[in-house]
């Protein structure tokens, strides 16, 4: 689970071959994620990317222009 500052609930949760299953019997990816609390492992980050929220084309779209923008800027430095 991503951590940036003192949150964790982000994006991408990386989740084992092993869940697998269980994502196909509960009626949400959270249920899976929450319902063993041991089986969660923190990583921190520096980025609050994990934040962003793309559930709609438009909102993928969005964030992708943003980032696409962020590494046009690092060339140029």
């Amino acid at each position: 689970m991503p951590w940036h500052k003192g949150r964790w609930s982000g994006h991408p949760v990386i989740v084992s071959a092993a869940v697998r299953p269980e994502f196909f019997e509960a009626e949400t990816a959270r249920e899976v994620i929450y319902q063993i609390p041991q089986r969660i492992r923190v990583v921190n980050v520096r980025t609050t990317s994990i934040f962003e929220d793309f559930s709609t084309l438009e909102s993928y779209e969005e964030c992708l222009a943003q980032i696409r923008s962020s590494q046009t800027l690092k060339r140029f430095r």
